[in-house]
């Protein structure tokens, strides 16, 4: 989750986990929840965009589209990104994972010629209201529906809108639960792209080698491969698998902490409460382990 700092925005340095039953976080009826609001094709918008006002069901809603968007994609850009993972899939060590690539780009087309967007459902799952209108479906087709009121919007505006919300989200995950949300895998990959970045422009400067080229193109294989293709359709489907994980998540913030409605935390609350758990499950020094 699955973005520096916009400094701190809830002026707290260190957040210790733990719960406190009846506190602000967990008065559901506090009046000073403020989000952003933005002009879009002609409608006022409010947009959840901080992680202490952000329900978790949207926040589950929004990273299940991000999740399918990951996999599948939303435009011809994710279809030729398919094309050539499949490729270099089939010349690699793997040739088997192309299979599955293939399937998923099967899905891209699919939405592509149906109009589907996970990318940009994934923002609508972060909307608020429309013109004062509040927008609480958060089905595919309610998302759809909120959506359809944004089609003369470039996608290009919607796009940026995500993005900026999306990384002052992931800051504020960052922040507060560096042990969750700092990924070493994510630095890695970042590494290896500015790797890539680098020999392309001694490239550029120093002229093309072959040694150069074929250290670019094993790169770029490695940073096109990095993530394997995982199947979005069936039982097994990750979709499905991240809506279990979810469900089975709450179960057990409502059996060992014993507070009702886990769902209906704000995304702060929820992983606050996720840590609290962690906490009480971690052996204690001298402590034998149960058998």
């Amino acid at each position: 989750m699955g973005g520096g700092c916009f400094g701190n925005p809830f002026g707290v340095c260190n957040l210790e986990p733990g719960i406190v039953v009846d506190s602000l976080l967990f008065n559901h009826d506090n009046t000073h929840i403020a989000m952003i609001t933005v002009k879009l094709g002609g409608h006022t918008v409010e947009i959840y965009d901080a992680i202490d006002t952000l329900p978790m069901l949207r926040f589950h809603a929004y990273n299940k589209m991000l999740l399918i968007d990951a996999g599948i994609g939303s435009d011809l850009a994710d279809f030729d990104n398919h094309i050539e993972k499949a490729m270099r899939f089939c010349r690699g060590k793997n040739p088997q994972l192309a299979v599955q690539e293939l399937d998923n780009m099967r899905q891209n087309v699919y939405f592509i010629q149906s109009g589907v967007s996970p990318r940009h459902l994934a923002f609508c799952a972060l909307v608020k209201s429309i013109d004062g209108e509040p927008k609480d479906d958060l089905s595919t087709d309610g998302l759809q529906k909120v959506l359809d009121v944004f089609a003369d919007v470039p996608q290009n505006e919607l796009t940026a809108q995500l993005e900026a919300v999306k990384k002052k989200i992931e800051e504020e995950l960052r922040l507060y639960f560096p042990r969750l949300f700092d990924d070493a895998a994510v630095k890695e990959y970042f590494d290896e792209l500015k790797q890539r970045t680098l020999l392309m422009l001694d490239a550029i400067i120093e002229g093309d080698t072959e040694d150069r080229r074929e250290q670019i193109d094993r790169i770029t294989t490695e940073l096109l491969t990095y993530n394997k293709p995982q199947p979005f359709t069936g039982s097994d489907s990750m979709e499905i698998q991240y809506d279990k994980q979810f469900e089975n998540m709450c179960l057990t913030l409502s059996q060992h902490l014993h507070v009702p409605h886990p769902k209906q935390y704000t995304v702060l609350e929820y992983y606050n409460a996720f840590e609290r758990v962690k906490q009480m499950f971690k052996q204690k020094p001298g402590q034998k382990r149960a058998k």
